[in-house]
């Protein structure tokens, strides 16, 4: 994996540090490990450890010394044990610096320098660990399992070290998080492999290839991905299937994509210990209590890079009535997936004091946070933005708010348990993950767009605009998706406010929800797929 507990971008990093336990666990396999790279900008404190394990890699017509640093890591669910990291150091490599500690920003400013500097690493790396695997002593009866795209060209490298001795045997399998991958060419892939496999690129490959369409042919077992939904949508959705990957939808229709819905990312909080057990009016005290919480902290905690004023009636935010409500959308700030942007032209649309919002991106770059100053200033009194990772308060926001807001373009599995859990009703756009945790009208409301207006033309144009994202106010396709947001936003606070044991009770069906995923489920499923190609090892 790309990403670990010393290097997150998205769901990637959750994952790999929640499943890996229980693979071992659950499936009573003898050694189960992480290999990632190391980041020299992003991790140069974190608590890693020397093995002493040292090795050259062949790669772009040079040697390049490698080395292996480790981290144990000792877990308690759904047993006491513990597994080795292993964190994959060469100087030059994986350079990647930015603000937010993500793994995947080596240039903020040239989208093409950085997916170029993303490629190259990435081929370093599947070309690094079967050597690093056979370093380790492992040398037969080895599964590699492949997380994402860039590290997908380890079923192209693994075969190329079976024949070259370095492993006796192995096998590939790919679980897919995001629908995109990355064009290489036949140059840059002769970078990784040896003087036979570069006549056959020559041959085959000439004029290049993504590394899914590289990859995927060459898999061991059945591809993965992390949730039901989002595996159908990969050869339904028009923005899978015209946008995304149209190069792979022969791949995808031959080979099943299967999902695998990821476990819960967070525990119960505290504050609900009897879960789907609570009584309405039990849940009801609870969420009256946080909310008056989550008030006074949005009346005292003002730290310098929020903006946007809370107020009721021009008086302290204090003072709001227990029937206005209270949204929340937190996560990272990504303009080609996340929403924030529809959520903002929905929130236009509502008079003062009639909602209040509080959003928590977090930006890579200062001007993405353009339209969040727009909107809060158009919207005085019911927008407040929190763009860093806020000291004080984050959990009272995610119990004391009315509804948690998802408005993603894709979603491929999504932290729609994480508000269930903190007993907040979720209102999402009908996608991905978000279709296997929310069931609309239940513990929450799925809303979706009118599909004429889905087209790759409009598509098309929306991630055109990934930069400035007040230009997607004219696409068609961004206006319904947001009217559609503010007609669910309605239902909710029409239950909310006329039918407050409804609301109640959708609290309590969330926590009903949450508590059928696990990650022994996950890893049991992921076991099945290692069952499939055991007798290739």
């Amino acid at each position: 994996s790309f990403e670990s507990r010393f290097a997150r971008s998205g769901g990637l990093a959750a994952v790999t540090m929640n499943i890996l336990p229980f693979l071992k666990e659950t499936n009573r396999i003898p050694r189960v490990s992480l290999i990632s790279p190391y980041y020299p900008k992003i991790m140069d404190k974190a608590p890693l450890n020397d093995t002493g394990k040292k090795f050259r890699v062949f790669f772009d017509n040079r040697f390049v010394d490698t080395e292996l640093l480790q981290y144990e890591y000792q877990y308690d669910k759904p047993a006491k044990g513990k597994l080795a990291e292993y964190y994959l150091k060469a100087d030059g490599f994986f350079t990647a610096s930015n603000g937010l500690k993500d793994p995947y920003y080596y240039d903020a400013q040239n989208a093409d320098l950085n997916d170029e500097a993303i490629r190259y690493n990435a081929m370093f790396f599947c070309k690094a660990v079967p050597a690093a695997v056979a370093t380790l002593g492992i040398k037969e009866n080895a599964l590699f399992h492949a997380q994402e795209w860039q590290t997908c060209l380890l079923a192209l490298t693994a075969k190329e070290a079976i024949i070259n001795d370095v492993l006796r045997s192995c096998a590939v399998v790919q679980t897919i998080h995001n629908p995109f991958d990355s064009f290489i060419s036949a140059q840059s892939l002769q970078k990784m492999v040896d003087e036979p496999r570069k006549l056959r690129i020559d041959h085959m490959l000439a004029q290049g290839a993504t590394a899914y369409q590289i990859g995927l042919p060459l898999m061991d077992g059945p591809t993965t991905t992390v949730s039901e939904h989002f595996a159908e949508e990969f050869t339904t959705d028009p923005l899978q299937t015209q946008h995304f990957a149209p190069h792979l939808q022969g791949i995808f229709m031959k080979n099943k994509v299967y999902g695998i819905n990821n476990g819960p990312f967070t525990g119960y909080a505290a504050e609900f210990p009897k879960k789907s057990k609570h009584t309405l009016k039990q849940i009801e005290k609870i969420k009256l209590e946080k909310r008056r919480e989550l008030l006074k902290v949005l009346d005292t905690y003002q730290p310098e890079a929020r903006f946007g004023i809370l107020d009721y009636q021009g008086t302290s935010i204090e003072n709001l009535p227990v029937e206005i409500p209270i949204i929340v959308m937190s996560g990272r700030l990504d303009p080609v997936q996340k929403g924030y942007d529809i959520l903002l032209r929905a929130l236009e649309m509502f008079k003062k004091d009639e909602i209040k919002a509080i959003l928590t991106p977090m930006p890579v770059r200062s001007t993405d946070l353009d339209y969040f100053h727009e909107v809060a200033s158009k919207c005085r009194g019911n927008v407040t933005v929190f763009p860093i990772r806020m000291e004080y308060g984050y959990q009272a926001l995610q119990i004391g708010a009315t509804f948690g807001i998802m408005p993603s373009v894709y979603e491929p599995f999504g932290a729609a348990i994480e508000y269930m859990v903190n007993g907040t009703a979720v209102i999402a756009r009908a996608t991905g993950g978000l279709v296997n945790q929310v069931e609309h009208g239940k513990n929450g409301y799925l809303f979706l767009e009118n599909p004429r207006y889905q087209d790759l033309d409009h598509i098309r144009d929306y991630f055109a605009a990934s930069d400035v994202v007040q230009i997607r106010k004219r696409n068609e396709w961004v206006q319904d998706m947001a009217e559609a947001l503010y007609s669910a936003l309605q239902s909710g606070i029409e239950l909310y406010q006329k039918n407050p044991p409804g609301y109640y009770e959708m609290l309590r069906q969330g926590f009903a929800k949450a508590e059928k995923f696990s990650w022994e489920t996950s890893a049991a499923l992921y076991g099945l797929v290692y069952g499939k190609i055991s007798h290739i090892i």
